[in-house]
């Protein structure tokens, strides 16, 4: 080596590169320091900006922003995120796979709504068939018709049994206060609902006692 101050020498230089085996190696690694920085500077970098100006465009992300995605390595996919792992990967789980499908959901039923209040016709209506039912509840129905005879001076005159005792009916005789003796014929007796003239009760004769009477309304 030269001494400071003086010109370089470059003949000198060669020769202690012959003579000096640790020179020729610092050359040797300088030439290899020099040799990768020129390769990442200009052999490397070009693809990755080629690269990072596609993602920058694709994504719409900043070079700082791109640069802290490729450290995480896990997202370095994500075009294949929908993608099903190879076969062997796969885990079958026997329980979910091989049980029936869940039962549908019950459809609920909405009950239906509520009728109507009843009009004040039908209202009326439904008094009129209580009080009716009512009122033929109480007609003579004990009695049990035998005939009839022609009475003087009172007329046609029925004859019936109320259990054992015997009954004898004018024609017109009202029972009960609304149940009058309208007709007595060989065969039947016939009596009507005062305050309800479309009531009325048939007695027809019967041999055997206590026989069911035959009602006409």
């Amino acid at each position: 080596m030269s001494a400071p101050g003086r010109p370089f020498d470059l003949q000198a230089m060669g020769q202690e590169l012959k003579a000096n085996p640790k020179t020729q190696a610092a050359l040797v690694a300088f030439a290899l320091i020099l040799i990768y920085a020129l390769y990442t500077l200009f052999g490397s970098d070009a693809p990755r900006a080629r690269k990072a100006n596609e993602t920058h465009h694709t994504l719409g992300l900043d070079p700082r922003q791109l640069q802290g995605l490729r450290r995480l390595p896990d997202l370095a996919a994500l075009d294949r995120a929908g993608e099903l792992p190879p076969g062997a990967k796969l885990q079958r789980d026997l329980f979910m796979f091989e049980a029936p499908p869940p039962p549908p959901d019950k459809v609920k039923v909405k009950p239906p709504p509520p009728p109507p209040p009843p009009t004040p016709e039908e209202l009326e209506q439904q008094r009129q068939a209580q009080a009716k039912a009512a009122e033929y509840a109480g007609r003579p129905q004990e009695l049990r018709y035998l005939g009839y005879f022609q009475g003087s001076p009172s007329g046609m005159v029925g004859a019936f049994m109320k259990g054992e005792e015997p009954v004898t009916l004018v024609q017109g005789t009202l029972l009960r206060e609304r149940w009058k003796l309208i007709t007595v014929k060989d065969t039947r007796a016939e009596f009507q609902n005062t305050k309800y003239p479309d009531l009325r009760m048939v007695l027809e004769v019967r041999e055997a006692p206590g026989g069911p009477a035959v009602n006409q309304f």
